[in-house]
């Protein structure tokens, strides 16, 4: 279980404040965070996974202090280096994490990602969307039990967001804990068990998904903005 306690950052040159009261994320959900930009959906993730301290509050999983090792966060706009290949990139990352992959492992994720014709091209040359899927295979290379993803959907065509969405359904049926932060309510709606309205750095309403009943996607942006106002 991942639990939030009474969290607060604040930007003073911005005049802006985030705070979250008391929130708990049990195992096998996707949780989504959606609001405008600029909501504040960005620092909580940042926040979770260690990258930002909270001015106050706590992050407990599993009723204990934060394990980094636990967390895998990939960031909107990813940055990679760029004088590295694909296949050089998850060879680096997996030593990094010290779960060193053999050749075959690192061709095999690749493929599983859609990204064999790229094993051996810089990723300075790849798309937005072939970088987003690049740093997704980073992201949970050492197996994290909490998956932290900041606008993973950006610049991903219909055939590699339908992946996507396959890839995360996977690591919910692992028992994972995923948030995602979006502004599109479509992807919110399809993919969530829960999810959360961020307005100014605010949790301003939670929808939770009945048991075998879909998010309605007109409905989700009927009350998103109802709540906005």
């Amino acid at each position: 279980m991942l639990s939030l306690h009474n969290l607060t950052k604040e930007y003073k040159e911005s005049n802006f404040k985030v705070v979250i009261s008391e929130m708990h994320f049990k195992e096998g959900s996707i949780i989504g965070l959606l609001g405008k930009n600029g909501a504040g959906k960005t620092t909580i993730l940042e926040m979770i996974a260690g990258l930002i301290q909270p001015d106050e509050g706590q992050i407990l999983i599993n009723h204990s202090k934060q394990n980094f090792s636990s967390i895998g966060y990939m960031e909107d706009d990813p940055t990679l280096f760029e004088n590295l290949t694909c296949f050089e990139l998850v060879k680096y990352q997996s030593m990094l994490v010290e779960q060193p992959l053999e050749n075959n492992q690192i061709n095999e994720m690749l493929r599983n990602y859609g990204l064999e014709e790229q094993t051996h091209r810089r990723s300075s040359s790849l798309s937005r969307g072939m970088k987003q899927r690049m740093s997704f295979i980073l992201t949970i290379l050492h197996n994290p039990n909490i998956i932290l993803l900041d606008e993973p959907f950006t610049g991903l065509d219909p055939t590699n967001m339908a992946d996507m969405k396959k890839h995360l359904r996977n690591f919910k049926a692992a028992n994972k804990i995923i948030l995602l932060s979006t502004h599109i309510i479509q992807f919110a709606a399809d993919l969530c068990d829960e999810i959360l309205f961020i307005d100014n750095g605010t949790i301003i309403h939670s929808e939770k998904k009945s048991s075998g009943v879909t998010f309605h996607e007109e409905q989700l942006e009927k009350k998103f903005f109802e709540k906005l106002s």
